[in-house]
């Protein structure tokens, strides 16, 4: 029984004349029942029961009741007012009796809330006779349904091992009592979504689906987490309860193995479970093995199933919208007799520390202002929560600390972290292993363990530290989501498994023991990290002042005042124009150093082991991909065996020599490092084994990359190391203030080691290049804010001794100030120095004394203040170029509406500094100008070069500017730019006189110069005086300079920022190279293929940046291609590198070449960068030529095409030029062309086109294609075909066959590919390019024109005779006798039909007479080996479209071509007549009348359409503009109709 008392409503909208008289009613299945209604009210209260009678039968959880309140009219129709929909999802779980349901919103026609609610109750009464639900027994044991009677009873697999019930459907009430007694149609549907954690190395994983004797497969697709997405369906008839004892099997196996398509898991489900009432949606499955059921799980397999009987409505599938976060194992399905073990996962959460300050800085003026003191700085109440499987526990939260100690004892099932603080994930299979990928005896102990974890710190990462009301716009990183870009403090934690033991206390604290355990693992000792900067180059845009910080945790950090003051962030310095297109910074011969201590637990054995194993890995790879070049590169076999072998001894050898350390009596000792060791040592071992068994057997070298690569694989998946307690490194660049880009290095990388020399970080004491990012950047690194090399050194202090054969250079160290003064009438002094102190920093805020310096413990000062002015203003903005562009802003304001003025600072540059006149500037010595002043018009300006802006108080300038002057503009500036030239090569050498050191400023801001102009109001000069270590020599002694210099005393009384006074004083560190060495760098930049279309039309105009180091050039472009060929030499003259020429050989700066397409309007995109480390040549006398190779191209994390480039780099004598190679030759005034000997081999070759026709051709903007033609380009050449006067008449080329003579590399690693592009000729002459195709193998193309062509004759032949029947006289043959009479009865076609598919019953006497038979394939004709899928003499190649606009989805396919090539060489003899030509015999190209016969036997499970499951199929068969429609002979009420036509 049903009961819903309706009580009330409130808020009914009034109508347009007078008040509405509610009447209520509640509709349950159908059945609709009505209130009294009530007079003029807006707020009814009606109190009335309704009752529903359920006959029996429970609810089920789809239940529902609807309630709709109308407008009782006495007549025609009461006015609908609203309704609402009440679920009685918990009354059918049977939790509760009574469902009080409150002022519930009613929703109009068009489901929007109108305003009123209305609250009733619900009560329900279920029948004595049901079952109990199977949310009242949650069985955890994996019994199936037993069919109890007419009952089925649901076991266990009914409900996921988590509790939850499985989404129910509704199914019809006949059934939920008794089971039909005949047969009925059912229709099965599986849904295999997806799969997880699938086992085994690079593995192809199919499914295949067994139900009732049909089996279904899906695609085969790669990887351990595939996605699948197909749905099956199943028709079958049977009685329901043969039905129930169907079983649904669902098998994953790998189609990559060798053996037979190995089985990876199978899951076995009876229909009866999930027929009940049950559909199964969405949720996992969890395969098991099935010769082994207790091995455990073998990946998981997601899935939605059903069964519709007659009539029935197919549930709906619900995606959640979290599906990435997807929790497996609060959603999962058990095979049945797969019995699960209770693990309980014991966290042990001992203490945080670093924890970020969380709450606003708003809180913290509050407490100052009522006496608090400004030192507490930690306003956080951490807290941790844990989650695993759909559980969740938090710990007690600690108010206001920063350093937290927790001790308490989490007991739960799989662990990420998640606060606002910072997440981590701990991923269970790093730490756990179940020993099955290695295939090792099974005598010795399985190397399988439980998860384990620690006692070590984890380490949080998240937003960067800058805490402000406003919201954070990377508040999503402290969520796990995207890389974190900052340290926001690490948690200490222990984790272990206990197996078959239940404990029900989820939170305890932990006993004392334990923690003075783990106290040891916390013992720390002092790491010291030294990195110097040799240059950042490519920087996009100029602007303010750039420094660096590096940190390592919260040690270094500018922002955190909790650590002793370092020297962690280089000196300001401003960037300077390249001459082409990117920035520097010029440091020249002193290079910036920063210094940072740190103290952290010793984990120096997990380090060492990473590091060894990354380096044989490391080499392993860089010898897979010589060796795959050399496979491109078609090398000699003689030669590749080589290649491979040494790959081979190579690795044994590596695996041999270098063994990971030994972990006794190591400190920090956990259970995870003895597993973890274990399984490593067995992985190397098994490696190992495989190398020295493939050297003995292998016998092709192709044969053995996959096996190659699965061992890089494995030798990759040991190197994760989870418990890293170290932090990563992180550089972040700094423009003024603001924190712009980052970079995280890991720890390990850096790190120096005693051990051994494998076990040294990679760059640890070694340069390396780093292209920083934004944060969260959108575009995924399409363009890079700078590009880095430093040399860092990480180690422990007590093994600083070793850092001094790292370092190069001389370091000094100094103490800096600045002298200010200010120009009042005319005369220079301190009195006019408004808020600006007679010595400060750099910054000028901060007062300094030079008698109040004091070094740090054990330094010295050496030597007295001097004057020393900034390097940086010593190169001039144009060094290094041979062509400049002098550039200064014309400023004039007005009020609105006024006369335009010159501005108060009429002349300024780009950042609106005070600049000289134009007249003023002169040309620098050895220049001359190009030409006069002009005002630039390329840019947002009108006609005279004017832009336009308004200023927004407190900016004294524009923000933004337009070129269309308005009323309200009252600035307006323009740029006038002035070229010139270098004539002669001044010596820039020697350094410019330094004067009094004076540098001048207009304003008291950061641009200053160093000549003195009328305009300054400013100036300032540079003191230092240098420091020396008091007792150690040797480089190292910088680790020593730990803390601030001393700071005046007076000032520590008042209250300052402790930022700005560490920031401040720290002593300023520098590399000086006394040397620097010239190099002569030349790239050869030969082409590029497949690059992305970035216009409509499907092209690009590419062209690239090449900048190496501080110097860049541009290519030239090239029009209209995606596969463009520069052939271009780009001579870089006169590099300066500081630093050993032997350490630039091991590891030269890469040679960056950015790939932008040139466009007429608006700016150019980039489409992508590739980097090619040069040939380094310390004698340019060494026959040492570079080779062009293909060096992938990337784009926004993604291939965008490759780019065939080499490049050397020649160390010059500084006596002669002598030895430099030749200069290449030209093309024009200033393009070289890549040189003889290092491009390419060309040959003059022929290419034959057999150009047939289009298919399937798509409208082009909203036309359809029309008259199209066809243009093919290869290596430069194009052809055209005739125009295609009518493509619907006739879609074929009237003229077929093309001839191009190109030039094509002999190497096939350097052909360049063909291009199609079909374009559509319009009226008013519009040329669209409407599809196109790049074909990149010529290889299946290409034949010796001299062997007889018979075969493609032949070809064409057939499908002469297949395109003209004329006459055609088909032989019969005589075993065929005319057969009498009476047997015609029992003999026709379909006879002949079933003795060809073995059905003899039906066929008759036929076989007895010795007919012949049929071939009946099972497969489609294309699959079948003798129709070569169904070609001909054309091969079909699909066009698409060009520039995608969303780069997820595959380019559209919009058409198809068909036709074919012939490619050979031609002889360079002129007087060699050429070879007969390959497509000669070729059928008509003109529209043929045919006859098509189809014969439609039968059809094989159609999908039910109707009601009662069958559907009435008739046939329709249209091709080309035939349509058949043959509906009047149709099958009525079948699935499997015979239709005979």
């Amino acid at each position: 029984m049903l009961k819903v008392v309706v009580e009330s409503a409130k808020g009914i909208p009034k109508k347009t004349l007078g008040i509405p008289d509610p009447i209520a009613g509640v509709i349950f299945k159908g059945e609709k029942k009505k209130t009294k209604a009530i007079d003029k009210e807006l707020n009814p209260v009606w109190n009335e029961i309704i009752e529903f009678d359920l006959k029996g039968t429970p609810l089920d959880s789809s239940s529902f009741i609807d309630v709709v309140v109308k407008d009782y009219e006495t007549i025609g129709k009461d006015k609908f007012i609203g309704s609402a929909k009440i679920s009685l999802k918990e009354l059918a779980a049977g939790q509760t009796r009574s469902l009080p349901s409150k002022n519930i919103p009613l929703i109009n026609e068009k489901k929007q809330e109108i305003g009123a609610t209305i609250s009733l109750t619900i009560g329900y009464e279920p029948p004595a006779s049901t079952v109990p639900n199977p949310n009242d027994q949650n069985m955890g044991d994996g019994q199936t349904g037993e069919t109890a009677g007419d009952v089925v009873e649901p076991g266990a697999p009914g409900v996921s091992p988590s509790g939850q019930p499985k989404k129910m459907v509704r199914t019809t009430r006949k059934r939920q009592r008794t089971l039909a007694n005949k047969p009925q149609d059912f229709q099965i549907r599986i849904r295999i979504i997806e799969g997880r954690q699938l086992p085994g190395n690079n593995i192809k994983p199919v499914v295949k689906v067994s139900v009732c004797g049909q089996t279904h497969r899906t695609r085969i697709r790669r990887g351990n987490n595939p996605f699948f997405d197909e749905i099956f369906f199943y028709n079958v008839n049977m009685l329901p309860s043969e039905l129930f004892d169907e079983s649904i099997m669902i098998r994953v196996y790998n189609a990559y193995s060798l053996r037979a398509d190995s089985l990876m898991g199978e899951f076995k489900v009876i229909c009866g479970v999930s027929l009940t009432g049950h559909a199964i949606m969405r949720k996992w499955l969890l395969l098991s093995d099935p010769d082994d059921s207790a091995s455990g799980a073998r990946g998981y397999l997601k899935v939605s199933m059903f069964i519709v009987g007659t009539g029935d409505e197919p549930p709906v599938e619900k995606r959640e919208a979290n599906e990435e976060q997807d929790d497996i194992e609060s959603n999962l399905l058990l095979p049945a007799g797969v019995a699960l073990r209770w693990a309980t996962l014991s966290l042990k959460i001992y203490r945080a520390e670093d924890m970020p300050q969380m709450d606003d800085a708003f809180a913290q003026t509050v407490k100052n202002i009522f006496g608090g003191t400004d030192e507490k700085k930690n306003l956080v109440d951490p807290f941790l929560e844990v989650s695993f499987a759909g559980k969740k526990v938090c710990t007690k939260i600690v108010e206001k600390n920063a350093n937290p100690e927790w001790n308490q004892l989490i007991h739960l099932d799989r662990l990420s972290r998640n606060d606002v603080i910072g997440t981590t994930n701990l991923n269970l299979t790093k730490i756990a292993s179940s020993g099955g990928e290695i295939e090792v005896d099974t005598t010795e102990s399985g190397v399988g363990f439980l998860p384990a974890f620690g006692p070590c710190y984890i380490n949080l990462y998240g937003s960067p530290r800058e805490f402000t009301g406003l919201p954070d716009p990377y508040e999503d990183l402290n969520y796990g989501k995207g890389e974190g870009v900052a340290y926001r403090g690490r948690v200490l934690i222990e984790l272990s498994t206990q197996l078959d033991e239940k404990t029900d206390k989820k939170v305890e604290d932990i006993p004392n023991d334990d923690i003075l355990v783990a106290q040891k693992y916390q013992r720390r000792r002092k790491y010291s990290l030294c990195a110097v900067f040799h240059s950042a180059c490519m920087l996009q845009e100029p602007g303010e002042p750039i420094q660096f910080e590096v940190s390592i945790g919260n040690y270094g950090n500018k922002l955190d005042s909790t650590c002793k003051p370092l020297a962690s962030t280089t000196q300001f310095s401003c960037a300077v124009f390249d001459g082409n297109q990117y920035y520097y910074l010029p440091w020249a011969d002193s290079k910036p150093v920063v210094i940072l201590t740190s103290f952290w637990e010793d984990i120096s054995h997990r380090m060492d082991a990473v590091n060894i194993i990354l380096y044989i890995s490391d080499r392993l790879q860089s010898n897979i991909v010589s060796l795959k070049t050399a496979l491109l590169a078609k090398v000699s076999d003689s030669r590749l065996a080589e290649i491979w072998l040494k790959l081979i001894t190579q690795l044994i050898d590596d695996l041999s020599s270098y063994q990971l350390p030994n972990l006794e009596g190591k400190p920090n000792l956990t259970a995870l490092d003895i597993q973890i060791k274990n399984l490593r040592d067995k992985t190397l071992a098994s490696v190992k084994e495989a190398a020295i068994r493939m050297r003995e057997e292998a016998v092709d070298v192709r044969a053995t990359m996959p096996d190659i690569e699965d061992w890089l694989e494995r030798l990759q998946q040991i190197t994760e190391e989870p418990q890293n307690s170290m932090p990563d490194v992180i550089i972040w660049m700094l423009r003024g203030e603001k924190r712009v880009a980052y970079a995280r290095i890991p720890a390990n990388q850096v790190l120096y080691s005693t051990h051994s020399e494998q076990a040294i970080g990679k760059y640890c004491g070694r340069m390396q290049s780093i292209f920083m990012q934004y944060p969260m950047d959108k575009n995924k690194g399409l363009k890079i804010p700078v590009q880095l090399r430093v040399n860092m050194w990480m180690g422990l202090s007590a093994h600083e001794k070793n850092f001094n054969s790292f370092a190069e250079g001389t370091f000094s160290v100094y103490a800096e100030m600045y002298e200010n003064q200010a120009q009042v009438f005319g005369k220079w002094g301190t009195t006019g120095l408004v808020g600006r102190h007679k010595f400060s920093d750099v910054t000028g805020k901060i007062k300094l004394k030079q008698e109040r310096f004091m070094p740090p413990r054990s330094w010295e000062w050496e030597g007295d203040w001097l004057i020393d002015p900034e390097r940086c203003l010593l190169t001039e903005a144009d060094a290094g170029h041979s062509e400049f562009t002098d550039e200064v802003y014309q400023n004039e304001t007005r009020f609105p509406g006024g006369e335009w003025k010159p501005a108060a600072e009429p002349f300024t540059d780009v950042n609106g500094e005070k600049a000289q006149k134009p007249q003023e500037i002169e040309c620098p010595p050895g220049w001359i100008w190009e030409d006069d002043w002009n005002f630039d018009i390329n840019r947002a300006v009108d006609e005279k070069g004017w832009e336009y802006g308004v200023t927004i108080p407190p900016d004294d300038k524009p923000r933004s500017w337009v070129a269309a002057e308005k009323m309200y503009h009252i600035h307006r500036r323009k740029r006038l730019v002035r070229p010139r030239r270098k004539i002669s090569d001044t010596p820039t050498t020697e350094k410019k006189d330094i004067g009094d050191g004076w540098e001048y400023s207009s304003l008291i801001g950061w641009k200053f110069h160093r000549k003195e102009r009328s305009s300054d109001t400013f100036r300032r000069r540079r003191w230092r005086r240098k420091m020396a270590p008091a007792e150690r020599v040797g480089a190292s002694a910088i680790f020593n300079l730990e803390g601030a210099l001393g700071i005046d005393e007076d000032e520590k009384g008042s209250k300052k920022d402790t930022t700005k006074l560490f920031g401040a004083n720290t002593p300023t560190v520098f590399c000086r190279f006394d040397k620097s060495f010239i190099y002569h760098l030349r790239v050869y930049v030969y082409q590029a293929k497949n690059l992305l279309p970035m216009d409509k039309d499907s092209f690009s105009d590419p062209y690239a940046h090449v900048s190496f180091l501080h110097v860049s050039k541009t290519t030239e472009i090239v029009k209209s291609s995606l596969n463009p060929t520069w052939d271009q030499t780009l001579i870089f003259d006169d590099i300066e590198i500081y630093g050993d020429p032997q350490s630039i050989a091991h590891n030269p700066p890469s040679v960056v070449l950015e790939v932008y397409d040139n466009d007429q309007v608006g700016k150019d995109e980039p489409m992508g960068r590739c980097t090619c480390p040069p040939v380094v040549k310390l004698n340019p006398a060494t026959q040492l030529t570079p080779k062009l190779l293909w060096y992938p191209i990337t784009m926004k994390g993604r291939n965008a095409g490759e780019m065939l480039v080499a490049a050397e780099l020649l160390l010059k004598d500084k006596a002669n030029d002598v030895n430099l190679p030749l200069v290449p030759p030209r093309r024009s005034e200033n393009l070289y062309m890549v040189p003889q000997g290092i491009r390419p081999v060309v040959q003059l070759t022929a290419v034959e086109i057999l150009t047939w026709g289009l298919r399937n051709m798509k409208a082009y903007q909203l036309a359809a294609v029309s008259s199209p033609s066809l243009i093919v380009e290869c290596g430069g050449q194009t052809v055209q075909t005739a125009i295609i006067k009518n493509i619907k008449k006739n879609p074929n080329f009237p003229g077929s066959l093309l001839f191009l003579k190109v030039l094509l590399p002999k190497d096939e690693i350097y052909t360049p590919p063909i291009v199609l592009k079909v374009i559509d000729h319009r009226p008013f002459g519009r040329k669209p390019v409407v599809g196109q195709c790049t074909i990149n193998s010529l290889e299946e193309f290409r034949c010796n024109p001299y062997i007889s062509t018979t075969e493609v004759a032949m070809s064409a032949k057939v499908a002469m005779m297949a395109s003209a029947p004329r006459d055609v006289v088909i032989d019969m043959g005589d075993r065929m006798p005319s057969p009498s009479k009476q047997e015609e009865d029992t003999v026709d076609w379909w006879s002949k039909f079933y003795a060809s598919i073995n059905e003899h019953e039906k066929c008759g006497p036929y076989l007895q007479k010795g007919y012949d038979t049929l071939t009946v394939f099972n497969t489609e004709l294309e699959a079948v080996p003798e129709f070569r899928g169904l070609t001909d003499f054309c091969t079909t190649f699909k066009l698409q479209r060009g520039k995608i606009e969303d780069e997820e989805e595959d380019p559209s396919v919009v058409g198809e071509f068909k036709g074919s090539f012939r490619v050979y060489p031609l002889s360079d003899d002129p007087n060699v007549s050429d070879p007969p030509r390959q497509f000669r015999e070729l059928p008509e190209s003109c529209p043929q009348e045919c006859l098509v016969r189809i014969h439609i036997i039968r059809c094989l499970d159609l999908q039910p359409k109707d009601n009662n499951g069958m559907c009435d199929p008739y046939i329709k068969i249209a091709l080309g503009k035939k349509i058949i429609d043959d509906r009047d002979h149709y099958k009525p009420n079948t699935l499997n109709p015979e239709f005979g036509r």
